[in-house]
């Protein structure tokens, strides 16, 4: 979706606070990297061979084939093989078809129809001329979940009415915020919408991007953003997050809007670090820009 050639993403980030479970340490970074995975064959071969339970991945291959009868799929990867032995495998993360060869862009595998609100892991695709071997787990704690159908629409509609849209156009294009020169500090001012009010901000200018994001500056703001929230089916999407992690609870504690149309270099961080796996980023893309390469950049556990 274009608009004037100006805003091409626009994203909610909500970081997610467990209060208990057996995962550990979540670190999110960025960086660029490549991939090579087997064929078909040879993965169904590698989960048969492999699996620590072999009756799931055979059902989970047997499903997928089912459900792909009509539809054209792309290369089939198997989550539990020898290659991600070094990695805690989810009980539900079993063999997925990627999708169709022709429609597939960049280095992560897109599940071929994968059922709503199931976390799959983010796996290389098979690629040449890569350095990572396809099929490989890229990070213990990077997921993808497929959304609730209202979602976005429910989100979307709520920046728009709102007028938090327009004022990510004009933050991008013609009145964008000041950066600050101090390189361990964001610029921030408080905006309001409706009858709340919200606290813009922008990163250092040491990131030469023209990001944005604008977060609830106080209660009444942020438990309106969590009705809004829950109305299109994201606690649906907590569920299956804390059923799949093994977690006795999620709360939303931190939620923002977020907005960039130029960024001339990226920066590896993290936004938490030493959380034992209790700290989530959800990153739900509202608005993005077509025909543009992919944007999503993560750091391999192992390769970096």
């Amino acid at each position: 979706m274009k608009y004037n050639g100006l805003f091409y993403a626009l994203a909610i980030a909500i970081s997610a606070l467990a209060a208990a479970g057996n995962a550990t340490a979540a670190e999110e970074s960025f960086s660029s990297s490549s991939p090579a995975a087997p064929s078909k064959d040879e993965a169904e071969e590698a989960c048969s061979e492999n699996n620590k339970d072999p009756t799931t991945c055979s059902s989970s291959q047997q499903q997928t084939s089912s459900s792909t009868t009509t539809t054209t799929s792309g290369d089939y990867y198997c989550v539990n093989t020898t290659i991600n032995s070094e990695y805690e495998i989810l009980t539900n993360q079993n063999c997925f078809h990627d999708i169709a060869t022709q429609e597939a862009v960049g280095d992560f595998v897109s599940f071929h129809n994968l059922p709503p609100g199931q976390i799959a892991p983010i796996l290389w695709r098979n690629k040449t001329n890569n350095t990572n071997v396809g099929g490989k787990i890229v990070s213990q704690y990077a997921f993808q979940i497929t959304l609730p159908p209202n979602l976005i629409p429910t989100l979307l509609n709520y920046t728009s009415q709102l007028g938090i849209i327009d004022k990510f156009r004009e933050f991008t294009s013609t009145s964008p915020m000041p950066t600050s020169p101090n390189e361990d500090s964001h610029h921030g001012q408080f905006v309001t919408f409706g009858s709340n009010r919200w606290y813009a901000q922008r990163p250092a200018k040491k990131f030469q991007s023209n990001m944005h994001w604008i977060s609830p500056a106080d209660e009444r703001t942020q438990e309106e953003y969590l009705r809004v929230l829950f109305a299109g089916g994201f606690g649906e999407i907590l569920d299956k997050i804390g059923k799949a992690l093994l977690l006795d609870g999620l709360v939303a504690y931190h939620l923002t809007f977020l907005a960039v149309s130029k960024s001339i270099r990226g920066y590896t961080h993290h936004d938490t670090t030493s959380t034992g796996g209790r700290v989530y980023n959800v990153i739900i893309p509202l608005l993005l820009e077509e025909d543009v390469d992919p944007e999503l950049i993560l750091i391999d556990d192992v390769t970096g």
